[in-house]
């Protein structure tokens, strides 16, 4: 599912075995054991984690604190807690924390310390995943873009020069990861080391890098468990696996990385609720000790965070929406949560029940496996098909529900708990039905069942001793120490059932399945309550002696509900849950006419650039400190004849020509050359440029410097004629054993058209071969290959002449000396394509000593947009202030609804925009156009103010912002109604 994989030549055979074994089964998952100081705190053996002594499954959700405001920190980790959540897992972006060399940013936004300790003011734990390399379409993988201009640096891999500036950045990071360790009264109960190294997974340390990364960390006070890359990272981490024991691995079964829907979906649908459920039920089903969803909360990259795959929605169709909406998955993945962590006592101690428990159901549709342990057993019913199966099971020779039939929905997992003791003195013998969790409160356990309306479940207990019946009697029926509990469910209102033994209360709530989604487990004043009813419940506080509960209010739900507590001795009901009568401000306006402020000074004749970077060829963006997504290139020429040109440029992406502060060309360095019509005479030459975003380098090893070069990259070449470029192409798969041998002419060979995908999104092997164009009277003197994806050995007449690694890097191939004066000139090219499309992507052109070929040097060079902030150089817009250049616009808007009781979800349009960014209050929301569904951009309600409101628009294209609104996502949008019972 990785887009892109980079490796070295020398290496490519070993790797690519390495790499198809890292995302299987099969890949090491083992896990470094805590250090003795922390082991009270943190530990494990073969069947399960133990947390303070207790076995614990870890349900993780995955959430990168960078991608969302801290302001919004504990809304988004409360909405997951509520969802039984008790784990976060994220990335520590080196470049969110390092933006500038030696310059490191631990505040606000930044500030990870605060982060963590807000998951333990929640209870809950972190697992903690320190890079230096992370992937997750971040732009560059999480490097700092200063890292590629450090001389002899090689990345991921045993590097003095690398290793160096890890250690630098580790010894800012890792002591706040290792004093919010458990035991240290912090949350953080694992660490990954690395990311998806091609490589080392679990414990695997292949070569001294890894060593150093694991003696550097435990030197800065690492002590909980931790591994390196990734465990069983997927979309389906069960696959088809029946039973995940093993007994050559020490430690727990547990996937860092479960790909929960994928990061070009925005939403998630009842569809992908059941096909993770499913997925997420086989993992409990099956032996799994715990999963990490990837991702749980998505979130937002805001400013120029993103990778060249995404742009500023990281949605993800996460369970947790962008906006903080809670979707169909997010009710699903409760359901798992709470069952799991309930009894995790089974879960995490258990072995695989064998054929125990085959004679449980007769019907051959349903397919049953179960887990043993000392706690009890769980048999999972297992309905793989396309229809629903209805059944009864057989029980101590009875057929229960007796009543009435369990029905299993296609794809569905049901677990029925057997022999789990639920209490002092009571043990829950069966339990026919779906369970949702439970909850201990004080000398109460309050059980909550869940199921279709008017259906009917069945539980048995044993207890010691005389049972009372109080609550519900007509579902009871005693025989001796067995007490047996007939259910139905009810669609409006949750039915309870009660009943006291040996000083403990046991109450059974069964539910409707809509009410299940609507059940919460909160706890107050340290005293645990089940609540049913709301939407969402946020705060929890007392108020006067009353519990008080703040619930959500979706704008688009139009029923209502009653909200019932139960806790300790409490059973009451609170009035229905009235709507908000806050008014829904659906659609903001701007407040005046849009202002706009030229943003291409820089194409001037006479501008002063004075004080730019300067280089006699064009240096790359980023070279002068600047991390935006924009530069602006000036040089001059003079040109002795006038006519046609070929402006010709290594790097990427978009670019903008302007001759003389005329838009001369526009289009895409990795594919174009840019035709301009010159004439005779001085010019200046300034081109602006921008990108989408870098790419992630997934498994790419080796020197960062030049590769997806962003901006111009070198030589840049004034050609007068098109050019030469070597023509006919043949094409012919290979197989790794002929990587080295390259015979004189290709037989049996196709034509190739330059740009095609050769591999059919396959990794593979290929020879591609033409012939050089040569004659006495015009010698060529070197190859330019713009781009071949992904590694390349170049070969004249059957010489090895060059070998490129790694795709998207241009690269030229001198011919002086190499070429035959009598006869053909052959030119082969091997491809290992790794993963996706493959071949050669540019055309390869044929360079001349030619007077019509002129370098153009002394280049000056700034990144950035400009100051979008700044008070001068605003006019009103008009219709002819739309041209073809970067441009500002800035205007107000007023809201007038946001206020502590209603929280509007507000989104910004780009509807008629090309590319660019937006501020809404000085803060930069994110790049335009989005690359996945969604028309517009999430302006986090922390950001707003009540009242007025400044946006700013920079379009680099300069297309008019008139068609853009600014509106409410209805859906996510909510109310806050306080309920006090």
């Amino acid at each position: 599912m990785k887009k892109r994989i980079h490796i070295p030549f020398l290496l490519i055979c070993l790797f690519v075995t390495r790499i198809n074994v890292a995302f299987s089964q099969s890949a090491n998952d083992h896990i470094f054991p805590a250090a003795a100081t922390a082991k009270p705190s943190i530990d494990f053996d073969a069947r399960g984690f133990l947390i303070n002594g207790k076995r614990t499954f870890l349900v993780s959700a995955g959430l990168e604190y960078a991608r969302i405001p801290h302001q919004l920190w504990y809304d988004r980790l409360l909405r997951l807690k509520r969802a039984g959540f008790n784990c976060i897992e994220i990335y520590t972006f080196w470049n969110f924390h390092e933006p500038h060399d030696g310059v490191f940013d631990f505040a606000g936004d930044h500030d990870l310390d605060a982060f963590l300790k807000t998951v333990k003011r929640l209870n809950m734990y972190a697992i903690v995943r320190v890079g230096p390399y992370y992937c997750a379409e971040w732009d560059f993988g999480g490097y700092p873009i200063w890292l590629r201009f450090k001389d002899n640096l090689l990345v991921r891999q045993p590097n003095k020069a690398f290793e160096y500036y890890v250690d630098r950045f580790f010894d800012r990071l890792i002591p706040i990861v290792s004093n919010n360790q458990i035991n240290h009264g912090g949350s953080v109960v694992l660490v990954q080391l690395e990311n998806e190294h091609p490589l080392g997974w679990g414990t695997v340390m292949p070569n001294d890098y890894f060593k150093h990364l694991q003696s550097k960390a435990l030197a800065l006070g690492l002590q909980v468990p931790y591994f390196f890359s990734g465990l069983h990272h997927g979309s389906d981490p069960a696959g088809n696996a029946t039973s995940f024991d093993n007994a050559n691995r020490q430690n727990p079964w547990f996937s860092t990385e479960f790909w929960s829907v994928w990061y070009d979906y925005y939403g998630s649908s009842q569809k992908d609720a059941d096909t993770y459920g499913r997925r997420t039920w086989k993992i409990i089903a099956h032996g799994g000790n715990g999963y990490n969803y990837y991702m749980a909360h998505g979130g937002t990259n805001f400013g120029y965070t993103n990778n060249n795959e995404d742009a500023a929605s990281y949605d993800y169709g996460a369970a947790v929406g962008q906006t903080g909406d809670l979707r169909p998955i997010y009710y699903q993945f409760k359901r798992n949560a709470f069952f799991a962590r309930t009894f995790q006592n089974i879960l995490e101690n258990s072995e695989d029940a064998g054929n125990a428990f085959s004679n449980l159901v007769t019907d051959s549709a349903l397919k049953v496996n179960g887990r043993h342990s000392s706690d009890g057993d769980i048999a999972f019913l297992d309905n793989n098909g396309k229809n629903e199966v209805s059944t009864q099971l057989n029980i101590d020779n009875k057929q229960l529900p007796a009543n009435g039939k369990l029905t299993l929905a296609p794809g569905e997992i049901l677990p029925v708990v057997h022999d789990y003791q639920l209490a002092k003195g009571i043990k829950l013998n069966w339990a026919v039905a779906r369970i949702l969790g439970a909850s201990v409160q004080g000398n109460t356990t309050t059980l909550v069942l869940y199921g279709k309306p008017q259906s009917q479940g069945y539980l048995q207990f044993a207890v010691s001793g005389a049972a009372k019946i109080a609550g519900g009697a007509a579902g009871f029926v005693s025989s001796g120490n067995n007490l047996a509990l007939s259910i139905n469910f009810n669609e409006n209102a949750p039915v309870s059932y009660t009943f006291k033994a040996g000083g403990q209360t046991i109450r059974v709530l069964a539910l409707s399945d809509k009410l299940a989604d609507r059940t919460w487990f909160v706890d107050v004043n340290n005293k645990n309550y089940v609540i049913t009813g709301p939407e969402y419940i946020a705060q929890t506080t007392i108020v006067n002696k009353h519990i008080q509960i703040e619930t959500e209010h979706f704008w688009e739900t139009r029923s209502t509900s009653p909200a019932w507590i139960f806790g300790e001795g409490l059973n009451k009901i609170a009035a229905v849950v009235q709507k908000s009568q806050s008014a829904h401000e659906t659609s903001v306006p701007f407040s005046s006419a849009w202002q706009v402020k030229d943003a291409s000074a820089a194409a001037k004749v006479n501008f002063d650039d004075q004080s730019w970077l300067k280089s006699k060829d064009a240096p790359q963006m980023g070279a002068d400190n600047d991390l935006t997504a924009d530069a602006w290139y000036r040089t001059t020429v003079n040109l002795g004849t006038g006519g046609e040109y070929m402006l010709k440029m290594k790097g990427g992406d978009r670019a903008l020509v302007y001759v003389d502060d005329v838009l001369a060309a526009s289009g895409n360095i990795h594919k174009d050359d840019f035709k301009l019509n010159l004439t005779p005479g001085k010019h200046t030459i300034a081109i602006f440029t921008a990108h989408d975003g870098r790419d992630k380098l997934f498994n790419y090893l080796g020197s960062i410097r030049d590769i997806d070069a962003k901006g111009i990259l070198g030589e840049v070449i004034l050609q007068q004629g098109k050019g030469t470029y070597v023509a006919d192409w043949q094409m012919k798969p290979v197989s790794e054993a002929d990587f080295n041998k390259v015979p004189e002419v290709l037989t049996g060979a196709q034509d190739y058209k330059i740009g095609q995908d050769a591999f059919s999104g396959h990794h593979g092997y290929a020879f591609f071969q033409a012939r050089i164009p040569y004659s006495a009277d015009h010698i060529p003197v070197a190859l330019n290959f713009g781009s071949i994806d992904d590694n390349a050995h170049v070969f004249i007449n059957g010489k090895s002449v060059f070998v490129q690694n790694g795709y998207g890097i241009p690269f030229s191939v001198p011919l002086s000396g190499i070429l035959k004066t009598d006869g053909e000139n052959i030119l082969s090219v091997v491809v290992q394509n790794t993963n996706g499309t493959g071949g050669i992507d540019k055309p390869v052109e044929v360079i001349y000593n030619d007077k019509n070929r002129l370098v153009l040097n002394n280049w000056r060079m700034k990144g950035g947009p400009g100051n979008d902030q700044a008070t001068d150089g605003w006019k009103p817009l008009n219709t002819s202030d739309i041209s073809d250049r970067p441009a500002f616009y800035k205007n107000n808007f007023t809201v007038k609804s946001l206020n502590s009781n209603s929280k509007g979800m507000y989104r910004v349009t780009f509807n008629g925009l090309g590319h660019g960014s937006v501020w809404v209050n000085g803060y930069n929301i994110g790049r335009y156009p989005e690359k996945i569904h969604v028309n517009s951009l999430y302006i986090p309600e922390c950001w707003l103010h009540a009242g007025a409101n400044s946006i700013v628009i920079y379009d680099e294209d300069g297309k008019s912002p008139d068609k853009i609104n600014i509106s409410a996502e209805t859906n996510a949008s909510r109310d806050i109604i306080k309920v006090k019972f």
